[in-house]
């Protein structure tokens, strides 16, 4: 299977470039479950043409960055907004499967008009979360994440459409399915687990209909 991969957007201040960056965890991690890891470069101009072009089977939206409104004008990447807005509005067309990770979840929350609200406690930590019984197949009912961000999902500010399968003892948001379609958000980061953990495999096996782990 061929998986396209997101990537943050780094400026070099001495120079002024913007690069394209991916932490090197998600390559190791997805060519581990067997997949093709495709990198998706942020400044493509006819984004459906350049996806017709590569087939992909699959989408991660990873994490890194600060998303639309959200962002300070420095922090702003809206090459990387055109185009993960425009990932989530094909694999929707084309009915493929898509994760969110952490600011991709948050992605795929403004997408369907959801809102995201300041948290404190969620940054370089680690904490439990209770998952929806049928969310991970196998995983226990709580599990340990680890936590890098400082926007969250309350339940009420979740899109109609989003299901909750996972929840923090604040009561955010940790994961959510979108009814009738293969889209998937979680606040936390697989690949930044080594090992991998079980049910972190299982999960993303799922997602991408490889049900072998």
């Amino acid at each position: 299977m061929r998986i396209g991969i997101t990537q943050r957007v780094i400026t070099i201040e001495e120079t002024g470039e913007r690069r394209d960056s991916l932490d090197q965890r998600w390559t190791s991690l997805i060519t581990g479950l067997g997949f093709t890891p495709i990198l998706l470069p942020n400044m493509i101009s006819d984004i459906n043409a350049y996806l017709n072009d590569v087939k992909l089977d699959g989408v991660v939206l990873t994490g890194g960055d600060d998303i639309l409104e959200y962002a300070t004008e420095s922090s702003s990447t809206p090459e990387r907004d055109k185009l993960e807005q425009a990932l989530i509005e094909y694999c929707l067309y084309e009915d493929l499967p898509l994760i969110g990770i952490c600011r991709g979840f948050q992605s795929i929350v403004n997408h369907f008009e959801g809102k995201l609200k300041s948290i404190k406690h969620h940054v370089g930590t680690r904490h439990e979360i209770r998952l929806d019984e049928s969310f991970i197949p196998g995983a226990k009912k709580i599990i340990t994440v680890n936590s890098f961000h400082n926007l969250g999902i309350f339940q009420d500010d979740l899109p109609p459409d989003l299901e909750a399968q996972a929840w923090a003892d604040d009561g955010t948001v940790e994961a959510a399915t979108l009814n009738d379609h293969k889209i998937t958000g979680i606040m936390w980061h697989p690949e930044r687990e080594e090992p991998t953990t079980d049910w972190d495999k299982a999960l993303l096996m799922n997602v991408f209909d490889r049900h072998t782990f």
